[in-house]
């Protein structure tokens, strides 16, 4: 089973749309943000259990299985009256292929998931997908162009995108799709990684009561990831959000009933990955 892992990755290595220097088949991470009582940030807690498995269908083409499960716990959800934990499962699905002689490929992936109070399936479901044009001006330098839509319960989310994956050297990377996230890499050893990452998150939950809750959060952060073992890597974060909003309202309905005055605070990031380089 291990080796056909590694025989899936080594193909998926080829196509020129990677959008960063590994591969992760397995992602652990856990958030803890801290109160701010001067700029009114309300603390919580945030995990997330994700996968990508690649399988190759044709000469540099690729189907790629995301599944991720999270789990917000705002100001630790232990005022139930305040806001409840908010959860979601999920699984995008991606096509990956060439479009001409080694220049242009082009990515589709359709994301469907339920976002919702606990884990409850009623009325919490969404449905969207991304489409993602990959140019490589050289073996390492790519850029890429595209779209993100959902359905969010606040109505239609429609993001432009725009990413890069460079190889400035054999110690410096620099990947990722704006605006969701953006990664600078250094090598300082075989087993040590650092860099800093911008994260921007948008997203809705369906609560139990028929209002939804809005999250958004844009995470400034500098890491390092050590590697135990070849392929077992541990990652310590830490950084600051900035512009975050959380709101509630009436279900496709932009008029919020309530806004949290969720403040800009600092927070930690533990990660754990079972990982493999390109």
């Amino acid at each position: 089973m291990q080796k056909k892992l590694f025989i899936i990755i080594a193909c998926l290595a080829t196509l020129d749309i990677i959008a960063q220097p590994y591969i992760d088949p397995i992602n652990i991470r856990y958030t803890n943000a801290f109160r701010h009582n001067k700029n009114n940030a309300t603390p919580f807690s945030h995990l997330y259990i994700g996968s990508d498995l690649p399988f190759k269908t044709g000469r540099n083409s690729f189907i790629v299985l995301s599944p991720f499960y999270e789990k917000w716990n705002i100001d630790s959800a232990s005022n139930k009256e305040y806001l409840p934990q908010a959860s979601s499962i999920a699984i995008a699905v991606s096509a990956i292929f060439p479009l001409d002689n080694d220049h242009w490929s082009l990515t589709i992936t359709a994301i469907s998931r339920f976002n919702s109070e606990g884990l409850n399936l009623d009325n919490s479901f969404q449905m969207g997908g991304l489409l993602l044009a990959g140019y490589k001006i050289h073996e390492n330098l790519k850029y890429k162009v595209g779209v993100y839509v959902n359905n969010e319960f606040f109505g239609l989310f429609v993001m432009p995108l725009a990413g890069i994956d460079w190889k400035i050297n054999d110690r410096n990377n620099l990947f990722g799709t704006l605006p969701g996230r953006l990664t600078y890499e250094h090598k300082l050893s075989n087993n040590f990684y650092t860099g800093a990452t911008f994260r921007a998150i948008t997203n809705s939950y369906r609560f139990n009561n028929g209002t939804y809750l809005r999250i958004e959060d844009n995470q400034l952060s500098a890491y390092l990831d050590c590697y135990a073992t070849k392929h077992i890597v541990f990652t310590g974060e830490a950084g600051y959000g900035i512009f975050r909003k959380l709101r509630s309202g009436a279900a496709h309905n932009k008029i919020y009933l309530a806004d949290y005055q969720w403040g800009d605070g600092m927070f930690i990031k533990l990660s754990a990955a079972y990982r493999v380089r390109l």
